[in-house]
């Protein structure tokens, strides 16, 4: 099928007409800037500066990158009549000279056309396997894992025979695959309980993931604050400390990761503390709201802007894994209070996210119910295709 075109133009004057001239294509190669393949081509230095500081279109002709092209258009003089970047498949920057010598530019983006595809996996040893024997792309099931890892921990919850099943969109161009789009509904069985998710945009733009039911799929807190690669000391009321050599409290948990891997906070909030705190090292606290604080110990260093009174966003970037104070390794200690008494991070029940607003609940059902029974007649269609 033909693809669409939509047009971001920055001026109403209307374009000049398109001669019958050749256009000169260059591959952009390393070390290549707007000024170099101009000059190459005879194009003034003056013209190149009118056409880089035209707008914001045009600036971004300073980061072009090597693989990328640009078609070039030049008069009978050999001046610049047109231009065109193609910084990838999906849009093209189309720079034009007026009538009265000056330059317009306009976006054009090429609408790719989805096609909804239905996967299923089962799992036997992990996730990641279950999706490549499925044939399910790594961005999607890492999707997948963002839409579920509110309620699922992937390190700790999944069991042999959990199973799940995913309709996502394939984006193409022409006929052409170009990447794979969005996750339009999905449903993840573990340990017996099942999990269903659906994409929902309301009337006012707003886009996210909600159950079948209109609750968020999203919780006010993060289950984890950091990828990790297993959880080295799970919350107990006591462990035998490896470094004093004696039983403590230990209430929370240990994320053990590679220095320097990123710690985020885990819920929208206010840092109350940021600095060095004993056993804790170098120590970040977070006050969520009126009930809930977070704490993240034994950092390497603060991200930029970490400090205390800083309002941070969930999923924002606060420090890095390290092993300050008293630790044996890297890792993250996190811990989680509500009402001031320590809560088991893994298993505590979060707060949920807004859900779908009540007036627009009608609106969600009709949007959505073609996704969930996408889902469920091709779940029942393979089903009985394996009886």
């Amino acid at each position: 099928p033909e693809a669409s075109v939509s047009l971001e133009q920055d001026t109403a004057e209307p374009p000049v007409e398109v001669d019958a001239r050749p256009w000169q294509s260059v591959t952009i190669k390393s070390g290549d800037t707007l000024a170099s393949i101009f000059a190459k081509k005879g194009i003034s230095s003056t013209t190149t500066h009118q056409i880089a500081k035209l707008n914001e279109q045009t600036k971004k002709l300073r980061y072009i990158k090597p693989g990328q092209e640009i078609q070039l258009l030049l008069d009978d003089e050999g001046k610049l009549s047109q231009m065109k970047y193609i910084p990838d498949i999906t849009r093209t920057l189309l720079v034009q000279r007026t009538e009265d010598k000056t330059y317009t530019s306009q976006i054009i983006n090429y609408q790719l056309d989805p096609y909804p595809v239905y996967r299923e996996g089962e799992i036997e040893t992990s996730l990641f396997e279950a999706a490549a024997n499925a044939n399910i792309p790594e961005d999607v099931i890492m999707d997948l894992a963002a839409i579920f890892g509110w309620d699922i921990d992937f390190s700790l919850d999944i069991r042999k025979g959990d199973r799940f099943g995913i309709v996502y969109e394939e984006l193409y161009k022409d006929d052409v695959k170009i990447r794979n789009g969005r996750i339009l509904s999905a449903e993840f069985v573990n340990n017996g309980k099942t999990y269903r998710a659906v994409y929902y945009t309301d009337p006012t733009g707003e886009s996210d993931y909600f159950s079948p039911d209109g609750k968020s799929m999203r919780k006010a807190f993060l289950r984890s604050p950091v990828d990790f690669r297993r959880i080295s000391s799970r919350f107990t009321n006591k462990r035998w400390h490896p470094v004093l050599s004696k039983w403590r409290s230990h209430k929370g948990v240990d994320y053990a990761a590679k220095r320097g891997t990123p710690v985020r906070a885990s819920g929208d909030g206010k840092i109350i503390f940021a600095g060095k705190k004993g056993g804790y090292g170098r120590l970040v606290v977070i006050r969520h709201g009126g009930r809930y604080t977070t704490a993240y110990g034994h950092l390497n260093g603060y991200a930029r802007g970490t400090r205390s009174g800083k309002k941070v966003k969930q999923g924002q970037i606060i420090g890095y894994v390290g092993s300050s104070g008293i630790a044996t390794g890297p890792h993250l200690h996190y811990e989680f209070r509500v009402n001031g008494v320590h809560r088991n991070p893994l298993t505590v029940k979060l707060p949920e996210a807004k859900p779908v607003n009540k007036a627009y609940l009608p609106h969600f059902k009709e949007k959505t119910q073609v996704y969930l029974s996408m889902l469920r007649l091709m779940d029942r269609t393979l089903a009985d295709n394996s009886q």
